[in-house]
């Protein structure tokens, strides 16, 4: 008779590998739901999946990311920016430089309308610039997203994604010169902290070259148009994202421009898989199931007055730049208007520029984050869902509920 003790003995303790595919479902589930039913973006229903799950009691606090979840973050937001950055064409501009003085606009009236928001508040001054700056780009992830989900095609998307990508480049720089002026505001030699941020912004360069010569390179012996080679691109881009977080370099700005370099050198564009193949679409899933994650009841009620002020204002800045100067940049006034929506949605970025500066030596008042996470969540939510009408109305997706 066999001996029943011999079998293992079964645990019924949920690990972590549960809880993750349990979430992987609810948000595919949900992201589905919203796409098929409201023809809403998948990325509502992940981030809708996260806070639910987070209301339940699963989610984790905002400013305090497990190393695991921001190693998600960091990698999915790799891959994203260094797709948008390769979308850009800089020789454009250089075409039509009122598509320059358009994105500076938009972005610098963006920022100064969030400190004046925040200054309303009480929470003004250089902390409030740098979270107002965090805040002042559009977000590459959800543009990407609205672009290859629906099929966007049009002056408004390509636009959409060019200003998103100029505008992710200056919050960047912006947010890291800010913390090194106030860090040198109450250092003993303001030199040093000067020198962290020139450092970190020249090792983002130097990285950013390496990794636009390495595809290039890569590309002449695999085609990255099959998904099993775009894993090779894939893991190019998490290697150098790696040596950037070794060397504490920009993580943020090397793969944006990594991929600005790739596509100014080369102006031929290339055909990938979309976010590279199936790795890279769970870690986009997993990234805006981790901003539901981080929804803070408690932040959210704190912040909530000043976050909707400053979204608020900065839709309206968003609009004003495409308005004023669109036509001389050959857009139509329905194409302008369209536009300036469709700049309102902010995400992963601004999420984790303001992680990095609650994380910092800098002391920043509580009710500051609580405003700028609050304003990040209206943005995400309701900004995104106005880009995908925008998108509609300007004609970009070809649909029936295309104006829904």
């Amino acid at each position: 008779m066999p001996d029943l003790h011999a079998l293992p003995h079964l645990s019924l303790h949920a690990d972590g590998v549960l809880w993750v595919g349990l979430a992987l479902v609810l948000a595919t589930l949900m992201g589905e739901s919203v796409l098929r039913l409201l023809r809403w973006p998948r990325l509502i229903g992940f981030m809708v999946a996260g806070l639910l799950i987070a209301l339940g009691g699963g989610g984790i606090e905002a400013l305090a990311l497990q190393p695991g979840a921001r190693a998600v973050v960091d990698a999915a937001l790799a891959m994203l920016l260094f797709e948008i950055g390769h979308r850009v064409n800089l020789r454009w501009l250089r075409a039509n430089p009122w598509l320059l003085f358009m994105g500076l606009g938009e972005w610098g009236l963006s920022l100064l309308v969030g400190w004046a928001a925040l200054a309303a508040f009480g929470l003004g001054g250089m902390p409030g610039l740098a979270v107002a700056a965090a805040l002042a780009c559009t977000s590459p992830a959800v543009a990407l997203r609205l672009s290859g989900e629906f099929n966007a095609r049009g002056q408004v998307t390509e636009r959409m994604l060019l200003l998103a990508a100029l505008g992710t480049a200056l919050s960047i720089l912006s947010v890291g010169l800010l913390t090194g002026w106030i860090g040198a505001q109450t250092a003993l030699h303001w030199w040093n902290a000067a020198l962290r941020q020139v450092y970190a912004i020249g090792g983002a360069v130097l990285a950013a070259a390496v990794l636009a010569w390495s595809v290039n390179w890569v590309e002449r012996h695999f085609d990255f148009a099959d998904e099993g080679a775009a894993l090779l691109l894939v893991g190019l881009i998490l290697l150098v994202l790696s040596l950037t977080r070794a060397l504490h370099w920009s993580s943020l700005l090397t793969p944006l421009l990594g991929g600005m370099m790739l596509r100014y050198y080369s102006q031929r564009p290339r055909v990938w898989p979309r976010h590279f193949g199936t790795a890279g679409g769970v870690l986009v899933v997993l990234l805006f199931l981790i901003l539901g994650l981080s929804l803070d009841a408690h932040m959210l009620v704190e912040g909530l007055s000043a976050g909707c002020a400053l979204a608020l204002l900065r839709v309206l800045a968003k609009l004003a730049a495409p308005l004023a100067l669109g036509r001389p940049s050959g857009l139509s006034w329905r194409q302008s208007l369209t536009l300036g929506l469709a700049l309102s949605p902010a995400a992963a970025v601004s999420f984790v520029l303001l992680l990095d500066l609650g994380a910092s030596h800098l002391v920043l008042p509580p009710a500051l984050l609580d405003a700028g996470f609050a304003a990040v969540t209206v943005l995400l939510l309701a900004g995104t869902l106005a880009a995908r009408w925008a998108l509609g109305r300007a004609g970009d997706i070809k649909d029936r509920s295309a104006g829904r």
